[in-house]
């Protein structure tokens, strides 16, 4: 009797604490994409996370993971609590023990160090991949002692845990390097729903937005303060969250959660200009999502967004509030405007695909099996 060629699946663990806004795009979708391309790697996909973020929205989510994702729920916060921390790491080990994954990629800082904690002896170390999607020493919210204290974790994790760190933008990968050994995988998007949603816009008054949560990080009083200075223009605020009261300017319309990427991108394509006025980033699917609707841009001079922007060609990085202030007068021009609206599309299909960025992580799995 001929034996069946039977083929070991390729085991595949995502693991993330920070399951909201673009991590969760990005997770979500790389979990969906492995699901759907069997053909290029023949895998089974487990997904463990925490459901705590408050932008999470549970409903959404089941309804977007792709059915063949094995969903693991487990109860983990965003501050340090060593004792909660150790029932998680110990939880995961647990699961991971059943799972026996051949690779296991981790997600944001927190799932960095408590994922590396949980696997170590369970697979080879050349087998643990991390995406920083921002390094948590980057914050400039956070004392000076605190960010020390990150820059010694995510300096000593691949010092005493080995694996490797997926850079997720060009600005990121520089820092990375210095770090440890690290691969630079841009973010991506996908390109259909953004060709379905986009059609060319005439406001009645210039219009410039951006997308986020309302908290320190997002920058909610520089975009206020620009508004302020500039009445004749309406701005809009793609999101909410808990520094609403920042904003004040009586030409800014705060929208609220967005719920689908379609409302999403119909309201980016309401824009003239899609601005990001970030104090620190990771590499922002937010931008791409703008420049997959031909949005120019106009970014703060920080890790991750400067690499969306060749300046003059696209849109522009910024250094002062006034001088975006200055910058969005040059937008004023709707020739200038269009132009660098279909370069940013150009630069953001060539550079940040997800399909073809995503097909490089599949190579990068299947060559450390």
């Amino acid at each position: 009797m001929a034996h069946l060629n039977l083929k070991k699946k390729i085991k595949i663990v995502q693991f993330v604490e920070a399951f909201g806004g673009g991590v969760y795009t990005y997770v979500k979708d790389l979990c969906n994409f492995l699901a759907t391309h069997q053909s290029d790697i023949d895998c089974e996909i487990h997904l463990i996370y925490s459901p705590n973020r408050v932008e999470l929205d549970k409903e959404l989510f089941h309804k977007e993971i792709h059915p063949d994702v094995y969903l693991y729920e487990i109860d983990m916060q965003r501050s340090i609590n060593l004792k909660k921390d150790w029932n998680v790491i110990s939880e995961t080990r647990k699961i991971l023990k059943k799972i026996k994954p051949d690779i296991i990629h981790l997600h944001s800082a927190k799932a960095g160090v408590m994922g590396r904690f949980a696997c170590l002896g369970l697979l080879p170390t050349k087998n643990v991949y991390y995406s920083p999607h921002g390094f948590s020493f980057v914050q400039q919210n956070i004392s000076k002692n605190k960010v020390l204290f990150f820059k010694i974790l995510e300096y000593s994790m691949p010092f005493l845990f080995g694996g490797t760190i997926v850079a997720s933008g060009d600005t990121e990968y520089e820092t990375a390097k210095k770090i440890g050994k690290t691969i630079l995988i841009r973010n991506g998007v996908d390109f259909e729903l953004p060709q379905k949603q986009y059609f060319p816009i005439e406001n009645q008054r210039f219009t410039v937005g951006t997308i986020g949560r309302l908290t320190p990080q997002k920058n909610p009083k520089a975009f206020n303060e620009i508004a302020s200075k500039l009445p004749h223009i309406d701005f809009v605020w793609i999101g909410n969250g808990e520094l609403r009261q920042d904003i004040t300017s009586d030409n800014i319309i705060v929208t609220g959660w967005v719920r689908t990427r379609e409302e999403l991108l119909q309201k980016i394509n309401t824009l003239d200009l899609y601005i990001q006025v970030s104090l620190w980033e990771g590499l922002p699917i937010a931008i791409l999502e703008a420049m997959a609707m031909k949005k120019p841009l106009l970014v703060s001079n920080v890790m991750g967004n400067k690499d969306t922007v060749d300046n003059g060609y696209n849109g522009f990085v910024y250094n002062t509030t006034e001088e975006a202030i200055e910058k969005i007068k040059l937008f004023l021009d709707k020739k200038n405007r269009i132009q660098m609206g279909n370069n940013s599309y150009t630069k953001v299909f060539e550079e940040y695909n997800k399909s073809k960025n995503f097909l490089k992580l599949i190579e990068v799995y299947k060559s450390a099996i």
